[in-house]
């Protein structure tokens, strides 16, 4: 008996999930301290936050930072006068930088939560924007000794999980608009969410939004993959509409149709049909976002394709298939939505329909290289 699992690795996005800009100091000079160490903070040593508290609870913040300031540009000049004096008491001047600072300490200890994406841009044109995920909460920050930049004096840090890195010349042009901004701690503005989302998370749900990315290895098409790649995204379109209908009509005109063009000529509803946008470099990505879960359910027919027909086929029908989502909580009533569609329309199409998706499939990566991120075995 054969046993299939497949797995649909996809996000499972909350609906308050926030993205920040964290700016890697002058001259981008702490981004390879970002990188290495898994973790951002602020320019700013010898803070003495104190750690397991809320940032707006922390005592003297104004003087804290003011003495930060200084030291840090003590350090900066290579310790080569005497060190700044560290009594809180000595800084009692105040200015506006110090605000434009505290609001700063906000972002990074207050309003990024845990979970939440920050962005780092490189200093080059060529270089390569950091995604992460926020590991730890904005009050569970850690002070740690970075000797190479502060000698002994800690700084406040954050955990990350870098997720992704992407050139940043890949990027849309309204996101690198966003990069020179003088703040070093930014929030996001929410339109460009999806693009960020698609490059950490590759695929994922949020509320009524399904997307799935399928990286390519060439960086020409020709015009029979496009045909191919397009019939696929919209033949599975449709048969989610003739399966949501949930009549035996609906499933008698998907038996009835004249091929899989056919099959897309019953596709009536435009909340089915698919957005595709195309990055095609080498490797370049296709992403497929949707109101539907379409795109999840592309991502897994190709998935289950890839062990062969007659394989997925009887399992299907000895109902061996065994669907998870390592990606998302236990329990998850996307992950069960999708697992049951999948399914459905690999028992809707028919073994002759299966088989002949499977081998347009296998032509189709063996041209463009293309790789979804569901797996199975």
């Amino acid at each position: 008996m054969v046993a299939i699992t497949l797995d649909l690795k996809f996000r499972v996005v909350p609906a308050d999930r926030q993205v920040f800009i964290a700016f890697p100091g002058k001259g981008y000079g702490l981004y390879s301290t970002f990188h290495k160490l898994d973790r951002i903070f602020p320019q700013l040593p010898g803070l003495e936050l104190f750690a397991g508290r809320p940032f707006s609870e922390q005592p003297e913040i104004l003087a804290r930072i003011a003495r930060a300031r200084r030291l840090r540009n003590w350090h900066r000049s290579k310790r080569q006068s005497d060190p700044p004096s560290r009594r809180l008491s000595e800084y009692d001047r105040v200015d506006a930088g110090l605000y434009t600072h505290k609001g700063v300490l906000a972002g990074f200890f207050e309003r990024a939560k845990k979970g939440d994406l920050v962005v780092v841009p490189p200093g080059e044109l060529v270089g390569h924007v950091l995604i992460g995920e926020l590991q730890d909460a904005p009050e569970k920050f850690e002070n740690i000794e970075i000797p190479e930049l502060f000698d002994r004096d800690e700084v406040p840090t954050r955990k990350v999980k870098w997720l992704a890195s992407t050139p940043k010349a890949d990027l849309s042009l309204g996101m690198l608009r966003r990069f020179p901004k003088p703040n070093a701690f930014t929030t996001l503005d929410r339109e460009f969410y999806q693009e960020i989302f698609s490059l950490a998370y590759g695929s994922y749900s949020l509320e009524d939004l399904y997307v799935s990315r399928f990286d390519v290895t060439e960086a020409d098409f020709s015009t029979i993959d496009d045909y191919r790649i397009q019939q696929l995204f919209n033949a599975v379109a449709a048969m989610s509409q003739q399966h949501n209908l949930g009549t035996s009509g609906a499933r008698e005109a998907v038996h009835d149709a004249d091929g899989w063009d056919g099959i897309i000529d019953l596709l009536t509803d435009h909340s089915y049909i698919p957005d595709l946008s195309v990055n095609i470099n080498s490797p370049g990505s296709l992403t497929l976002s949707c109101q539907r879960t379409v795109p999840l359910v592309v991502a897994a027919l190709i998935a289950l394709s890839s062990l062969g027909a007659m394989a997925s086929w009887t399992a299907a029908q000895a109902e061996t298939i065994t669907i998870k989502n390592s990606a998302a909580p236990a329990g998850d009533s996307c992950t069960a939505d999708v697992a049951q569609e999948t399914l459905e329309q690999l028992k809707l199409m028919g073994y002759a329909r299966w088989q002949n998706l499977c081998k347009k499939i296998a032509e189709t990566k063996v041209n463009t290289g293309l790789k979804e991120q569901s797996s199975a075995k």
